[in-house]
C-alpha cells in the first residue's frame, strides 16, 4: 500500500473521553464499550475518534483515549461517571489517509501508520501530537473492503496563511 496523505484543518471541539491503559487484545472491546458509554451520556456532534497516546503493540500496553465530540449542552464534569472526562480538543491540522475495515486489522494497521509517517516526513510535515483514528462509517453495514475510517497524524500546519 502506498499512501497519499491528505490535509485538513480540524476546529476546536468539546469532547467526552474515556482513557485507559490497555493491551492490543483489549482494544476492540475498549473502543466499543467506551463509544456505547459516551453515546449514552450525550448526543454525538461529530464522528468518534480514538487517540493512541503512547503507542500500542503486541506485548506493549498503551494508553488509548476514545473521544466523542459533543455540543455545549453535554454534561459537565460533576455530572459524568468516574472515568469519563469532558475536555477541549484543540484546533489543529492533520495529515490523514482513509483505510478499509480490513486494513484496520492488527498487524496490518501498523503498515498504514508506518507509511503515513514516512509520507509526512518526506513532505517535511512535522508531527504535533498523538496519532488517531477517526471513525465516520457505520460499522453495522461495512464489508471488509469498504472505507471505514481515517488514520490521522496532527501536524504543524504547512500552510498557516490559508483559511
Amino acid at each position: 500500500m502506498t499512501v497519499e496523505p491528505r490535509l485538513r484543518r480540524v476546529e476546536a471541539q468539546t469532547v467526552l473521553a474515556v482513557r485507559g491503559r490497555i493491551s492490543i487484545d483489549e482494544l476492540d472491546d475498549h473502543i466499543e464499550t467506551s463509544m456505547r458509554l459516551l453515546e449514552s451520556l450525550a448526543p454525538v456532534a461529530a464522528p468518534h475518534f480514538v487517540v493512541y497516546c503512547d503507542g500500542l503493540a503486541a506485548g506493549k500496553d498503551g494508553t488509548v483515549e476514545v473521544c466523542q465530540p459533543v455540543d455545549e449542552r453535554a454534561p459537565r464534569h460533576q455530572d459524568l461517571p468516574v472515568g469519563v472526562v469532558r475536555r477541549i480538543e484543540e484546533a489543529h491540522c492533520e495529515a490523514y489517509v482513509t483505510v478499509t475495515r480490513a486494513e484496520l486489522a492488527y498487524p496490518e494497521i501498523d503498515d498504514v501508520y508506518d507509511e503515513l509517517d514516512a509520507a509526512c516526513r518526506a513532505r517535511g510535515w512535522e508531527r504535533r501530537g498523538a496519532p488517531r483514528e477517526l471513525y465516520w462509517a457505520n460499522w453495522d453495514f461495512l464489508a471488509m473492503d469498504d472505507p471505514a475510517c481515517d488514520v490521522c497524524f496532527p501536524i504543524a500546519d504547512p500552510e498557516p496563511h490559508l483559511p
